[in-house]
């Protein structure tokens, strides 16, 4: 089974104008498709056809989450592990999401939708194809961001839909939290080289804690910083700060409906072979460490305000 990477994350808006006008202006994202309710958009260096599908609702929180295949047989090798695994499936055709093939959504034991995917439309880099000016014409004080970078996603039976992705999907672990009793609670998997695709917490049924969005360089998330400030947009208490975790600069805000975002960067490289290293292990009693390292401690509403 090969699931290459996070693809993209369709979220719920309260107010889908604002939203959009919240990731293009202020995340830096581009529109790539409208149709009813929903606007699509990808980050200006990447090429498939969206990495967030913005959906019309009265609720703010997670619609589903999209994962590319490396073959379009995996999607049959998936729907025969989840059933057995006991998950409920269900094939969806090329023309329920716009820009993108046949697609199979799992529904986890933690609540959480997966579609897993192979076929995406091309929509280029921004700057182009053919003999590119790597320097965007156009860019609002800052550089756009890189790519999406990682979800953080909050839920019940973490450790069953961990398992799931881990024995089933191929997934790998690289870093975890332990409670009081040694079992592990929190969990941070990957399918690339990069630290974390994917993160589990507890919390209730199908939530997003985050959406994070890679940038250039420490001075970039700095940057960030002041634009969100200057903007008198929601940020966490913090400004800038970085996680033992991963060991990442970040900065967190939320969008216009409550959906907390990351501007992130600085990752470590992880094994591409599941199990070849094992993962790092954080104790529960530093936990403040390892979510802010400068600090060492966590905002109450830091875990608490999900979606």
């Amino acid at each position: 089974m090969a699931v290459t990477r996070l693809s993209y994350m369709s979220i719920y808006a309260l107010d889908i104008a604002a939203s959009e006008k919240h990731y293009t202006d202020v995340v830096g994202l581009r529109v790539t498709g409208r149709q009813l309710g929903q606007v699509y958009l990808q980050a200006h260096e990447s090429q498939d056809h969206h990495c967030i599908i913005l959906n019309a609702s009265d609720r703010a929180g997670l619609d589903h989450v999209g994962f590319k295949v490396s073959d379009i047989n995996d999607l049959t090798e998936a729907e025969i592990a989840a059933r057995d695994w006991g998950l409920v499936t269900r094939r969806i055709a090329s023309a329920d999401i716009l820009g993108q093939g046949d697609g199979l959504m799992i529904t986890l034991p933690s609540g959480h939708v997966f579609n897993l995917f192979y076929h995406s439309e091309k929509v280029g880099y921004s700057y182009g194809m053919k003999d590119p000016d790597i320097i965007l014409d156009h860019v609002d004080g800052i550089s756009p961001v890189t790519h999406l970078d990682h979800a953080l996603l909050a839920g019940n039976d973490c450790d069953k839909s961990v398992k799931f992705l881990m024995e089933a999907l191929d997934f790998n672990l690289t870093e975890t939290i332990l409670g009081p009793d040694g079992s592990s609670f929190a969990f941070f998997l990957t399918t690339s080289s990069t630290v974390h695709n994917l993160a589990f917490a507890p919390g209730p049924p199908n939530s997003l804690h985050h959406i994070a969005f890679y940038v250039n360089d420490r001075a970039d998330v700095i940057r960030r910083v002041d634009m969100l400030k200057h903007r008198k947009i929601t940020t966490l208490d913090y400004g800038i700060s970085r996680h033992g975790i991963g060991g990442v600069t970040t900065t967190y805000f939320f969008d216009p409906s409550g959906n907390r975002n990351e501007f992130q960067c600085g990752i470590y490289e992880a094994p591409t072979i599941r199990g070849n290293v094992p993962p790092i292990v954080w104790a529960g009693e530093h936990i403040p460490r390892g979510a802010f390292y400068y600090e060492s401690a966590v905002p109450a509403n830091f875990f608490e305000v999900v979606t």
